[in-house]
Parts: structure tokens; C-alpha cells; sequence
């Protein structure tokens, strides 16, 4: 059988093995009822959700492939993947020593260098604006209980 739209295919095939992992690693935990819902039941439905979504995307893109593209799978860009895995990185491990706002600050730029047109005065607005951002929603909105400045300040 030939696929009609292998992007579409693929993306849903990994929508339903990441559904079913989930699904997997949820019952681990008490799942409960409707009424009384344990630890493992909103990952579980979500879960299905997900590899359900995968089975009608990869089905639609098996039978129909309705799409004016090609359909043809790109070449992987390694280099941006690791810039941007790194920048969650540094990000993960900078957060208890440097605080949210300059955590914050080196995921952006970081992940930027990624971008082939890199421009400093974009990424220091989008520094200040996400920081910002961030600032009123975690700190002030939910009281999330993070460093927002380095411990040494």
C-alpha cells in the first residue's frame, strides 16, 4: 500500500506510539473512576486522545492525502535541534541558581542562535517581553513559588 502524504503519516504514527507510551507509563498508577479519579486516569485519557488523533491522521494521510504538498519527508536540521534541546537545558539546570528572570533570558537567546537570521535587537524585545510576560503570569497570577532573581543578588 503507498502512503499519499508521508508527513502526515508519520506525524500520526508518532501521535499514537507517544498515546500509547503514555497510556503505558499512567498505569503505574491508580486509575479510579469517574467519580473518583486516581493519579493515572487524566493521563490515560489523554492519552488515548493523542493516539486516537494519530490513528485518524495517519489514516487520513494512508488513504486520502489530501494536501496541495508533496507530501515528501525534509531533511532533519541536527544543528537547530541541538540549540534548541540545549537552551531547555541550560534553562533546567540555570533555574535554581540564576532565578527565572536570567533563566528565562539565556533560553531565548540561546535558542535564537538557532534561527539563520539572528538579529540582536528582535531578541533582546523578545528578552524583555516573554521575561515580562512570565514575571506577571508565575510570580503574580498563580504565586508559583520560584528564585525570579539569582540567589547572589
Amino acid at each position: 500500500m503507498k502512503i499519499k502524504h508521508r508527513k502526515d503519516f508519520w506525524a500520526g504514527f508518532m501521535f499514537a506510539v507517544l498515546g500509547v507510551f503514555f497510556i503505558i507509563v499512567a498505569q503505574e498508577n491508580v486509575l479510579g473512576t469517574l467519580s473518583r479519579m486516581g493519579p493515572a486516569y487524566f493521563p490515560t485519557i489523554l492519552g488515548c486522545l493523542l493516539s486516537g488523533l494519530g490513528l485518524v491522521i495517519a489514516g487520513r494521510a494512508l488513504f486520502w492525502g489530501v494536501s496541495e504538498e508533496s507530501g515528501e519527508l525534509d531533511q532533519v536540521l541536527w544543528g537547530v535541534l541541538a540549540f534548541i534541546l540545549g537552551a531547555v537545558f541550560l534553562f533546567a539546570v540555570s533555574l535554581n541558581y540564576l532565578g527565572l528572570i536570567m533563566s528565562l533570558a539565556i533560553l531565548i537567546a540561546f535558542s535564537s542562535l538557532a534561527a539563520p537570521t539572528f538579529k540582536v535587537k528582535e531578541v533582546l524585545a523578545m528578552v524583555v517581553v516573554l521575561c515580562s510576560l512570565c514575571w506577571v503570569i508565575f510570580v503574580y497570577g498563580i504565586s508559583m513559588p520560584v528564585a525570579v532573581w539569582p540567589v547572589f543578588f
